[in-house]
């Protein structure tokens, strides 16, 4: 799939998933390192407007976490996620770069975070959350019950 194919295809799922008229409005990006993942985010987002946050980059994300690390939980990213969704005019947030905060939990607390985030009700936008530290089939497992729409995979030089 060519780089335009790829972003039209990744606007649509958004689009679809993030839709104002969802219960869910979570949308989980996942794939290996160096695979195209933030450039396309990036491009996406500056093509149609939305937000994107590289969460160990940019201020007031990561940085809210200091002195926090031992007692930071999965509930707290998702009161925290609906703080930044509630302070956002555009109608996506992107949120890429979440590993520093997965890197804080064992494996069930990861576990615990992608059930709460891939359900969280009442989110003002939609949010597509990037990530490596799964691969689909291991989200799709902890995200049994979600339609498959909510993992978007990215193979290995998409973005060639």
């Amino acid at each position: 799939m060519n780089v335009k194919d790829l972003t039209l295809d990744l606007e649509t799922r958004i689009n679809t998933v993030c839709n104002a008229q969802k219960r869910y409005r979570v949308l989980w990006i996942v794939g290996e390192p160096r695979c195209g993942k933030t450039s396309l985010c990036r491009s996406i987002c500056g093509e149609r407007g939305w937000r994107y946050v590289n969460f160990t980059l940019d201020q007031g994300f990561l940085d809210t976490l200091i002195g926090q690390e031992q007692t930071y939980r999965p509930e707290d990213f998702l009161d925290d996620l609906s703080t930044w969704c509630a302070r956002t005019s555009e109608e996506i947030l992107i949120l890429d770069e979440i590993e520093p905060v997965l890197s804080l939990w064992n494996w069930e607390q990861q576990e615990i975070f992608f059930k709460r985030i891939g359900r969280a009700t009442g989110l003002r936008v939609g949010v597509v959350i990037v990530t490596r530290s799964r691969n689909a089939q291991q989200l799709h497992q902890v995200l049994s019950e979600m339609h498959s729409d909510h993992i978007y995979e990215m193979s290995q030089g998409a973005d060639s």
